[in-house]
């Protein structure tokens, strides 16, 4: 059914459209197809998420207010922004628990706003009567962050999120309609093939760049005896991903994905770039766009706007995510082709969000008193921190429509407004090492399995296009030979990150330390 906004073909019982995120407008008049009649009945498409990455983020959001904080406030209450959305994750899913869980976390605050303030209130009268009221004060902060700590603990994290228990069908639905609309766009937005980044690194959402190879070939020099078949880099694309797909890991994913600056989108485009990704400059970009135009860009190289081809391979239930990300570019003359590899990792999440697969659907004394005391460290913490977060929550509502209105101005007068999202929720949340020492030996293959397919489709593509592929052959066997290399006193560290584009760094969690006669580097 076609989007009455941008045209968009999109399934028949759609809500919000996938590409622009336009509202699609139903007729009750019997005239048109039924369907349902608010946002909040559209399901959120599971499919292709990884349970377990999901449910673990859903924890995350429960048992970290500052967390769940940065997820409604980047993602929820972003109008003019992109969405990073990370692989296999249920972003929806994630932010129905986050929601849900705010509502706990400003009963907490607000409860531990008013101790604080009957405090300060009894201090100004009597500096004497106050500190008198020290002890049962203070019980009371520390029962209040006990229950909410225990509620959240068992009452949803070990009954909602365990192991057998967790539905994404049956997470909490918003009371609020707008938030059940805006979680419905988000829905449609995370599926897009386009990724509009703020920063430096194009690859938002897919984990911290691993490492990255490049070169270039003379696909005008044939082989012996033949003559050179010309071809469009369109061609040499389908036939490496239709390959790549063929490689027969579980959870791996082969698609095309745009990656567009959110800086440039107001100036620098092409108008026919500009139009696709940004109809309405007062919106949010689009989160797809169609064929015809990503294959319109890969007979561009000197575009800012990048078509990739994207080779995901996730393992351990979406705990660990490696991604490649392939491009070809083919200069106009049709006698250099460009090849361009660079990798990411999502590596597993802290160990903190993993605690609800160590809860019993019934706590222990001695899991109560651990919850117990915990709180007490956290109590004085908690209650000047909720004091000041519930005098953020009104001044934030407040304060919502000048941001509006300056991110209007930015857009429609300065024209130096960003429209890229920033660090996903999935890349918040994940840890500094490894948990286990499969997974780094699985990253590893994961990389390498995709390279070595990659190299082995391009190189038949160019023998069946009758190119000679000598130097091909030997740029495979420098990029999959290269590795770390430790002489004399070398040292792996597997506890410890360092990402680079020499050898020291091409392997993530490792850090290389050469000694040599004269002394430590």
């Amino acid at each position: 059914m076609t989007c009455q906004r941008c045209g968009w073909d999109n399934p028949s019982n759609f809500l919000v459209c996938e590409r622009c995120g336009a509202k699609r407008v139903i007729d009750l008049s019997g005239a048109g197809p039924a369907g349902p009649t608010s946002a909040a009945s559209a399901p959120a498409g599971t499919a292709g998420f990884a349970r377990d990455a999901t449910r673990y983020l859903c924890a995350a959001v429960q048992l970290s207010p500052s967390l769940n904080d940065k997820a409604l406030r980047g993602i929820l209450h972003e109008q003019h922004r992109a969405i990073a959305s990370s692989p296999g994750v249920d972003l929806v899913t994630v932010l129905k628990y986050g929601l849900a869980a705010r509502q706990r976390h400003l009963l907490r605050d607000g409860l531990l706003g008013l101790i604080l303030l009957i405090f300060l209130i009894m201090f100004l009268r009597s500096p004497l009567v106050a500190f008198g009221w020290i002890i049962p004060l203070g019980l009371g902060a520390w029962l209040t962050v006990f229950v909410e700590s225990l509620v959240a603990h068992y009452g949803v994290v070990a009954a909602h999120l365990g192991r057998t228990t967790f539905d994404p069908a049956k997470a909490p639905e918003p009371d609020n309609p707008r938030d059940r609309r805006r979680l419905a766009e988000i829905g449609a937005r995370d599926r897009g093939n386009v990724t509009v980044f703020a920063a430096y690194s194009p690859f938002v959402g897919y984990g911290q760049p691993a490492e990255k190879w490049s070169f270039t070939l003379n696909v005008a020099k044939p082989a012996e005896g033949k003559k050179v078949v010309p071809f469009a880099v369109q061609e040499v694309h389908d036939f490496v991903a239709d390959d790549v797909r063929q490689l027969g890991l579980p959870g791996i994913v082969v698609e095309d994905r745009l990656f567009v600056n959110g800086l440039d989108l107001l100036h620098g485009f092409e108008p026919e770039v500009q139009q696709a990704v940004l109809p309405d400059e007062l919106a949010a970009p689009v989160s797809r766009v169609d064929a015809a135009l990503f294959s319109r860009l890969q007979e561009n190289p000197k575009s800012r706007a990048r078509p990739y081809l994207v080779v995901r391979i996730g393992g351990w239930s979406g705990q660990l995510v490696v991604t490649m990300f392939l491009r070809f570019a083919l200069l106009p003359q049709k006698d250099m082709l460009f090849v361009e590899a660079n990798y990411s990792l999502l590596p597993p999440m802290r160990q903190d969000y993993l605690v609800v697969d160590r809860l019993l659907g019934r706590p222990t004394w001695r899991q109560v008193s651990r919850v117990a005391s915990v709180s007490l460290i956290k109590a004085v913490p908690a209650l000047f921190g909720g004091f000041f977060r519930t005098v953020a929550v009104p001044l934030a509502a407040l304060g919502r429509p000048g941001k509006l209105r300056r991110e209007a101005r930015e857009i429609t007068q300065d024209r130096s407004f960003n429209y890229g999202a920033g660090q996903s929720l999935r890349e918040q949340a994940a840890d500094t090492r490894y948990h286990r020492y499969f997974q780094q030996l699985d990253r590893e293959m994961y990389g390498k399995l995709a390279e070595r397919r990659v190299m082995d489709a391009l190189t038949r593509f160019l023998d069946d296009h009758n190119i000679d592929t000598s130097e091909l052959v030997e740029r495979t066997t420098m990029i999959t030979n290269n590795g770390i290399y430790v002489t004399g006193e070398g040292k792996i560290d597997a506890k410890s990150i360092a990402v680079g584009a020499n050898a020291v760094a091409r392997t993530f969690n490792r850090v290389t330390q050469a000694r040599g006669s004269g002394g430590q580097d």
